[in-house]
Parts: structure tokens; sequence; C-alpha cells
């Protein structure tokens, strides 16, 4: 009934409301003149990945966010822990039939940055209601629309309506709240700029720097001539042979146009390009391999802005939308949500990471044991307790430590 309903009011807007903005801002900002290079091709999500950067950040982005190990934890008053929920194995190790979880988490991530949204269908179980698999939605076969009805999301796709409660949804930047745009709409016209560079570097390196060139001669010539000799030299220069000699009589020359060297080797310098990439994918340079201003003690610092500033945005995006809408009212009501570990991203320095545990261990944030689990290694007997410093205590210590004190005394002096 209710896709009856919203199937008769699709063209009414003041009915259904179409929030899937994205395509129509690109056709716009396409009509203008934004997303084709010079060479009038154009800028595009799959364009834009023939760029060696663009495509490093975009993989880096994703692979970061799917290496992430997800769990699935309760709280209960004061204590926090680990359980075993069927969601956990969904988004841990296999949402579905198909495919991983990492490649999942990667593919969903890399829709959402270059289209703008990432979608999965979420497949229930009839009976309980439970989800049962999280089917990630190719956009290239099946684009999805999103409508508002009655101050309700619903989505559209393959003929199918499908209410926001059974569809995950991942936006990128966005200008509603509800659909993204993708990078690339945006940064058509830098990533055209680009590729145009690469495009004028492989024509600079076919023609062998010969580039366009002027014939000059003392002597009058005529129509007749003139394109006789420029038919002759352009046939000659654009020949694919290693080596082309010219000959030029009449005491003509011939002088080329071309880029000054200064010129040639900033086009086909990488480093503007990368700089320009790192930013639109709010990413460090030296991710992308601009190493120029980078060394050994400044990469701790990098790591950790790379997992606060490129990669927990997305994680608190996802974390979000999983305990909107994979658990049950009930459930989010007892405490039950997913976290994403990142720490494990850090993990690779080892003295850095050796001394981050010590550190928490001995000012009583974790246990040994605690640790000992996020390390993935057994608990043993005895390592259970916090420990406390003993240069370190509340008012509290120290005032019943004197009050103590002065008992002591005063048994003494009795």
């Amino acid at each position: 009934m209710i896709s009856q309903a919203l199937n008769s009011t699709y063209n009414l807007r003041s009915e259904a409301q179409n929030v899937s903005s994205p395509s129509m801002l690109s056709s716009i900002l396409t009509s203008i003149g934004f997303g084709t290079t010079s060479a009038g091709s154009l800028a595009n999500e799959k364009t834009a990945l023939t760029l060696s950067s663009f495509y490093c950040g975009i993989n880096i982005i994703c692979n970061d966010y799917a290496k992430l190990p997800k769990g699935v934890y309760q709280k209960t008053d004061n204590t926090r822990n680990a359980i075993q929920h069927p969601v956990k194995y969904l988004i841990d190790k296999r949402p579905n039939q198909y495919m991983t979880a990492f490649m999942f988490d990667s593919m969903i991530i890399k829709a959402a940055i270059l289209k703008g949204n990432g979608y999965a269908y979420i497949q229930r179980n009839k009976v309980t209601a439970y989800p049962e698999a999280l089917q990630l939605i190719d956009q290239e076969k099946t684009p999805v629309t999103v409508y508002k009805y009655q101050d309700q999301l619903w989505y559209k796709y393959d003929g199918k309506t499908i209410p926001a409660t059974d569809m995950l949804h991942i936006p990128g930047f966005s200008f509603n709240g509800i659909t993204g745009v993708g990078v690339v709409t945006h940064a058509a016209r830098s990533l055209g700029v680009n590729l145009a560079s690469e495009t004028f570097a492989a024509e600079y390196y076919d023609g062998k720097g010969v580039g366009t060139g002027v014939l000059t001669t003392t002597k009058s010539m005529t129509d007749t001539a003139k394109t006789r000799y420029s038919e002759a030299l352009s046939a000659m220069f654009g020949k694919k042979a290693k080596w082309v000699v010219p000959i030029i009589d009449e005491a003509s020359k011939f002088e080329h146009i071309k880029v000054t060297p200064q010129e040639a080797q900033f086009l086909l310098s990488s480093e503007h390009g990368v700089n320009e990439v790192a930013r639109w994918l709010n990413i460090n340079p030296v991710k992308l391999g601009n190493i120029k201003d980078s060394n050994n003690s400044i990469t701790e610092s990098l790591q950790i802005e790379h997992v606060s500033d490129s990669i927990l945005p997305w994680a608190i995006k996802v974390q979000q939308e999983y305990d909107a809408k994979l658990f049950s009212k009930q459930e989010i009501q007892n405490g039950i949500y997913t976290k994403f570990n990142t720490e494990s991203l850090l993990a690779a320095d080892k003295s850095t990471q050796a001394d981050y545990w010590s550190k928490l261990i001995l000012a009583g944030v974790y246990t040994r044991n605690e640790v000992r689990a996020m390390l993935e290694l057994n608990s043993l007997d005895g390592l259970d307790e916090a420990l406390t410093p003993v240069n370190t205590q509340t008012m509290e210590q120290i005032d019943a430590k004197l009050a103590e004190l002065n008992k002591n005394l005063q048994n003494a002096g009795q």
C-alpha cells in the first residue's frame, strides 16, 4: 500500500520530494564548463582514477578504514564489555555471501567518496527481523533514488521501494544532510588540469619535443609553395620513425615554438598534482608519496593526524549508521553499540605503541590483562587489578593516611 502511494506521487514535488541531488549538481557543473580538461575529456570518477595520486589516496583511505577491527559492545552502569552478537559477524567477518568484511567496507567507502553515497540493503530474517546480510548495491548497474515522503526517507532501486530502516546509507560531503556529492564533482576542474598536464607530457614526449614550428624565409613565397612546404614538413615530423631529417631549401629556416625547459619541467612534475589531490581527499601528501618535507621525527605525528583527520570521520559516520539500523530499540536502550578500533592503525610503530600502553597501565587506565586482550594475547593470573602510582593519590587517600599516621603517633605516645 505504501509502495503504491509512493509510486503514484513520485512526480508530485509537493508529496514526494527527490533529494538525490548530486546528479543534478553534476550536470549543472558540467554544462557550465566544470569537469572538462583542456583536451576536452570529461574528468569523472573513472578518468580521475588514472591519476596515480588520486588512485593512491582513494585506495589508502578505503583500505585503512577496512582494516579497522569492528566489534559490538554493551555498556551497563560503569562497565563496557565486548559481547558476541550476530551483528559482529556481519560487520567484522562476512556481511554477505559474496564478499568479506574488508572488501565490503572498502567498496562502500569508495562509493561514498567517488559517487557521494554508499548503499547497502539490510536483508532481515522474516521471522525475527534480525539482520542476516548486508547487500552492497552496485550503483553502476542499479542507481538509487532517495525520496522524502510524509516526513520519512525512502529508497527506490531496481523497481523496489525500501524504507530507510532497511538501507545502510553512507553519504560523503553533503549540502542537505541526507545525500552526498562525490568529490570528483567539485574537484573536476582541478583534476582536469592534472589530466591535461599528463596528456600534454605524453604528447610532448611522443613528438620528441618538436612541438609546433614556424618556417621563415628571406624570399617571397606563393600560397601554393607555403602549403607544399607546410604539408611536407608536417608529414615528416609526424612520422613515428626514430630519426627524421628534413631538408629545407630556398634559404629557409625552421624555428620551434615550444615551452621552455622550465615550463616543461613544471608540467612533468607531479608535486603540484599530488598536493592538490591531497587537499581534496583530506589526506597528508606524504601518504601519497610526496616526501619532500617529511622526516622520521614526524612520522608518528603524521600517522596520528591521518587517523584522526582522514579515517576517524568515516568510522564515526558508519558506526552511527550501524547503531541506528542494525539494532532494535530495545538493544539500544540496553546499551548495545558498535565500536571500531582505530588504535590498530597506530600499531606499526612498536616502540611508540609500547610506550603508549605502559603509560596507560601505570596510570591505572587499563589493567595488564585488558591490554593483553587488545593485543590478542591470553590473560594471565594476577594481572586483572589496575595499578596505582604511589606518587599520585587523591585528597581523600592523603587525608586517610594522615589520620592513620596521627592515630599511630597518639598510640605510640601513650
